[in-house]
């Protein structure tokens, strides 16, 4: 085995799934409804969090370059080769959810379709990609790993949101972002596995980051993170008494990534995940914007 059939297999799957985005020509959009219309307007703050994988990916690199600078072994650094490509695929992928995404608040908000056409190319590499300079929380295995636990919170708020939805066109949209997100996770998890299991030195590495990867989550890199995390709560539906509400869900998924990964060195129970998840909401209720201290707590230091 070459050691590529993972980010191999994940990338076809990609090929395979990749939905038709009508060249973002939703005919559609003067259909929404009321109810559908005052959801689209909650999520400015998503269509950033989703253009942000821009900026992971500089960031991700700018990690491995300063890791290296530090004394990181050639070989070490060889065995990351399949999660920087399959970075490649997520980064197009989530461009294509916040261009759709984009564009239909757009249409909302200001009733036309020009989103595209109206972006200047300086001020979207300044606010997307070249965004992270105050905002570096993570180490090279805390990021690739909060990539991973994201894509959990993420899929189950867009699971949430699809509910919601009324009309057809724009619930095929999201739902189809939806699935990009969930097959984003078992990539992630299968290709993080791989590392880990390519070294020794990967785990323990990792292990030493696991808290900071499995809260902080990787969207954090752009400014209005925490404003859309507190405007988008309501839209996590708590499922009726025989289910499991969106906190239970996102926490024995993470869980169960967490056993996947570690066995039996994984520090966590799914007690812990959830308070864990619940003590960060907390202290991030009611704040907008944040940037990296070394002195703050969680080394996130609320600005407003």
């Amino acid at each position: 085995m070459s050691g590529l059939e993972t980010v191999v297999k994940f990338s076809y799957l990609s090929d395979e799934n990749r939905w038709d985005a009508n060249r973002y020509n939703f005919d559609w959009l003067p259909e929404l409804d009321e109810h559908d219309r005052e959801i689209i307007r909650l999520l400015d703050c998503l269509r950033d969090g989703e253009f942000s994988g821009q900026a992971s990916a500089a960031q991700f690199h700018d990690l491995m370059i300063q890791a290296k600078a530090a004394g990181y072994t050639d070989d070490l650094v060889a065995d990351w080769s399949p999660l920087f490509s399959y970075m490649n695929v997520i980064v197009y992928e989530e461009m294509r959810h916040g261009l759709a995404i984009g564009l239909i608040h757009q249409y909302v908000t200001e009733g036309n379709t020009s989103f595209i056409a109206d972006m200047n190319v300086r001020e979207f590499g300044k606010r997307y990609i070249w965004c992270y300079e105050e905002r570096r929380y993570w180490d090279l295995y805390s990021y690739i790993l909060s990539h991973l636990f994201s894509e959990v919170i993420n899929t189950e708020l867009y699971r949430d949101v699809v509910t919601r939805i009324h009309h057809p066109g724009l619930k095929e949209v999201l739902a189809n972002v939806r699935n990009d997100e969930a097959r984003h996770i078992a990539a992630w998890t299968a290709l993080v596995k791989d590392l880990l299991n390519a070294d020794p030195e990967h785990k323990v590495r990792a292990l030493a980051s696991l808290q900071c990867g499995l809260t902080h989550h990787n969207a954090m890199v752009h400014e209005t993170y925490f404003e859309g995390l507190n405007k988008m709560l309501p839209l996590f539906i708590s499922e009726p008494k025989n289910k499991l509400g969106p906190i239970k869900r996102i926490s024995k998924q993470k869980y169960r990534i967490l056993l996947e990964l570690f066995g039996e060195d994984n520090p966590y129970s799914e007690s812990d995940v959830q308070q864990i998840h619940l003590q960060y909401l907390g202290k991030a209720a009611g704040h907008t914007r944040a940037r990296y201290s070394e002195t703050s707590p969680g080394n996130i230091e609320f600005v407003s």
